[in-house]
């Protein structure tokens, strides 16, 4: 890092005094309001993105969850693990399909998930997918106060009672436990519906869908939960880009460093994760370039490991733009990243269709 500063801007610096800078408040509290600055972007969309919100008739969709990141063993003072002595977490709550970010907190690993969550002001009008790690009745509830819709998976040992059947139970269901009834063999390779209800910690009663698909590797049905007004059978493909997050959180260990935290210093530790988080935030201009230039169905392939990899590659010319943005830099940033647009999308497209595609075609197809 010392040494990339040297070459990009000319100034030199002793290696004490940088790892005294890079340890200092004053630049932790520059990371961070670089990353505040760069989530306030509006990213522009896909046609097919447009389309799909406006066919679901919400204002977007967020996915929220967390990542560790294993750090040195020295460090488990100030950040506690769980699996190793230290870890810190992230907390993120992004746009699934531009990769924004919305909200984020950094906390140690051992803190639980559920701990953490993004303002509810934020989620107004959106589709919500979160995971098991969330699950609770209460926020259910909570979110469709707010005037949100959510989407999740039911715990196993989860008790909904059916209020009204939709499609696939016999009558006798009404009032039992929804996964008291055997449906393992009666209604096989249908999906199922129920109107269902609860009671939560707080007395409140939750009333939403219940929607089960055949898992035929496990030979039973995985149920979901929520309160969007939609067919049925693209609920599935919904849950489905939960994993994007999965892949945004892999590009940043993997392509940014987030993985590569060679310190025990807090504010070391915190700086380096917000410069990876600034890095994914800065490689959607490379995201936004893309939807431009590409067709629907490619631009549904995008992926944001690919993204984070082609930032990687074109790292100098961002640099060039930073340290030096005059018109000519920006222009062969620009080009440099048309020149890599055929390397941002899964080359697969057409024989294997990704969730986006085939959530774009159901909906555009009823």
């Amino acid at each position: 890092m010392r040494r990339t500063i040297k070459e990009n801007t000319g100034i030199s610096i002793s290696r004490g005094a940088f790892w005294e800078r890079l340890a200092g408040n004053r630049l932790k509290k520059i990371m961070e309001s670089l990353v505040s600055l760069l989530m306030t972007r509006t990213i522009g969309a896909a046609l097919a993105t447009n389309q799909i919100l406006e066919l679901l008739k919400i204002a977007g969709i967020l996915v929220f969850d967390s990542s560790t990141i294993t750090l040195m063993d020295i460090a488990e003072k100030e950040f506690p693990g769980t699996k190793n002595k230290a870890g810190i977490k992230w907390h993120a709550c992004f746009d699934l399909f531009s990769g924004q970010s919305v909200w984020f907190t950094l906390s140690a690993s051992r803190k639980h998930d559920s701990n953490f969550f993004p303002p509810f002001e934020l989620l107004k009008e959106k589709l919500i997918i979160f995971d098991l790690g969330y699950f609770d009745y209460q926020l259910m509830v909570n979110l469709q106060a707010m005037g949100a819709y959510f989407l999740c998976r039911l715990k196993s040992n989860s008790v909904v009672f059916i209020e009204e059947v939709v499609s696939g139970f016999e009558k006798y269901s009404l009032g039992k436990s929804l996964l008291s009834i055997d449906n393992s063999t009666t209604f096989k390779g249908n999906i199922l519906e129920a109107k269902v209800k609860t009671t939560t910690k707080n007395n409140s009663i939750m009333r939403c869908r219940a929607i089960g698909f055949w898992n035929d590797t496990e030979k039973h049905y995985h149920w979901y939960l929520t309160n969007l007004v939609v067919d049925a059978k693209i609920i599935y493909p919904l849950y489905r880009l939960r994993w994007q997050i999965e892949l945004i959180f892999k590009s940043c260990k993997n392509s940014l460093n987030a993985n590569a935290i060679p310190s025990a210093n807090p504010n070391i530790i915190q700086t380096l994760l917000l410069a990876s988080i600034a890095a994914h935030l800065s490689s959607q201009t490379i995201h936004e370039i893309a939807l431009n230039a590409l067709s629907q169905e490619q631009s549904c392939a995008i992926t944001f490991q690919r993204v984070a990899f082609a930032l990687v590659n074109l790292k100098n010319k961002f640099i060039n733009c930073i340290v030096n943005p005059i018109q000519d830099n920006i222009e062969i940033l620009i080009n440099s990243i048309h020149q890599m647009i055929n390397e941002l999308y899964d080359p697969n497209y057409k024989k294997r269709e990704t969730s986006k595609a085939k959530i774009h075609r159901i909906l555009t197809t009823m």
